[in-house]
C-alpha cells in the first residue's frame, strides 16, 4: 500500500510523516480502495473495500481482480483497463476515469458500483491502477423504483396511460416497418359503479387489482397491459391480427367470469366486456385503433355485457 501512496504523493518527497498520514487516510476511507499491478492482481484492499466486498485483505491480495467482478464482465473489464492504460500514455501525469460497473461480493451477491480509476505509475511496463469504489446499489434501487412509479398505475401496478401510449406508439412503428399485424383490446369491468355502490370503494379497488392480476397472468410476455382510467383497461397485442386477438380476449373473458372475489365474507362475481380493433396500415399512434376498440366495447355492453365485440375495418 505504501508503494502506491509514494507514487501518487510524489510531491511529498521523502516526508515520512505525510506518507504515514496518507496511508492512514486511505486505509480508513469509507469508500473502497482497490489497487492492482500490471497483471491485474490485487495489491491493496482497504477497510472500505472489506466492508463493500466482504473479503479480508488476506483473501484477495495477490488474487486477480476478477474475483471482485461478475464473470460476464471479466472480458469487458480487461478491455476497459487496456483502453484506459493506452490513453494519454505520453503524458506523465496520473489519469482518472469514472465508470459505473457491477461488483460481486464474497457471498456472490451483485451490486451496482461507481468506480474512479487512477493510474498509479508512469512506466508502461509496470503500470498499475487504483480504483475508488462506491456501492451505489441503494441509489440504483431508488432510481429504478422512481422510474417504475412514473410508469405504472399506483393501485393496480399496470402501465399507466402515459407509459402505455408511449410503448404502443413504439410498437406501432415497428409493426409498420415490418408490415406485421397489431391489434388492441379495450377491457371494461361490467357494472363497476354498482359494485362500488353495493360493497364500497375498497371492494372496487380489490376488484380492479384482481382483474389486473388475472389479465397479466394470462397474457403473453410480449403483450402490453395498461390501465386507461377508472375501470377501463387496454392491451396491445403485437404480431396479432383480429382472429388471434379474439382467441386471447375469449381466454381473458372466461378467466374473469369464472373468478370470484371474496371481500368481507361477500362473494363478488366479475365480468368484463371487451372490444377489439386492428391497426390499419400506416397508423403510427394509438388514438385511432383505441377509439375503434372503445366503440366495440360499447357494442359489447349494448349486446348484454360479458362478451367480445370486434370493430371490423372498412
Amino acid at each position: 500500500m505504501r508503494d502506491i501512496i509514494k507514487e501518487k504523493m510524489f510531491s511529498f518527497g521523502k516526508n515520512k510523516a505525510l506518507l504515514e498520514i496518507c496511508s492512514s487516510i486511505v486505509e480508513r476511507l469509507e469508500d473502497g480502495i482497490v489497487a492492482i499491478d500490471s497483471h491485474h492482481n490485487i495489491t491493496l484492499f482497504n477497510e472500505g473495500a472489506q466492508r463493500i466486498f466482504g473479503y479480508t485483505p488476506g483473501e484477495v491480495i495477490g488474487q486477480h481482480l476478477n474475483i471482485l467482478l461478475p464473470e460476464r464482465f471479466h472480458l469487458q473489464h480487461d478491455l476497459m483497463i487496456e483502453e484506459f492504460g493506452a490513453a494519454d500514455k505520453n503524458i506523465r501525469t496520473i489519469g482518472q476515469r469514472t465508470r459505473q460497473i457491477f461488483g460481486v461480493r464474497k457471498d456472490n451477491s451483485e451490486f451496482a458500483a461507481s468506480i474512479s480509476i487512477l493510474k498509479t505509475g508512469t512506466n508502461p511496463l509496470k503500470q498499475g491502477y487504483a480504483a475508488v469504489v462506491r456501492d451505489i446499489s441503494e441509489n440504483k434501487r431508488t432510481e429504478d423504483e422512481l422510474l417504475r412509479l412514473a410508469a405504472t398505475d399506483p393501485l393496480t401496478g399496470a402501465f399507466n396511460r402515459r407509459e402505455f401510449t408511449s410503448l404502443a406508439d413504439q410498437e406501432s412503428q415497428r409493426a409498420n416497418r415490418y408490415n406485421h399485424p397489431l391489434s388492441i383490446m379495450m377491457l371494461d369491468l361490467d357494472h363497476f359503479k354498482r359494485l362500488n355502490d353495493t360493497y364500497g370503494h375498497a371492494a372496487g379497488d380489490k376488484a380492479l387489482q384482481r382483474f389486473t392480476t388475472l389479465c397479466c397472468n394470462a397474457l403473453r410476455t410480449v403483450d402490453i397491459f395498461g390501465r386507461w382510467g377508472g375501470e377501463e383497461f387496454v392491451t396491445l397485442l403485437p404480431e396479432t391480427d383480429v382472429e388471434g386477438a379474439v382467441i386471447i380476449a375469449e381466454r381473458l373473458r372466461k378467466l374473469v367470469s369464472q373468478s370470484i372475489l371474496v371481500y368481507n365474507d361477500q362473494k363478488i362475481s366479475l365480468t368484463a366486456s371487451i372490444g377489439i380493433a386492428q391497426y390499419r396500415s400506416g397508423e403510427m399512434t394509438v388514438e385511432g385503433p383505441l377509439s375503434r376498440a372503445d366503440s366495440a366495447v360499447y357494442d359489447a355492453k349494448k349486446a348484454g355485457r360479458n362478451r367480445i365485440s370486434v370493430y371490423r375495418n372498412d
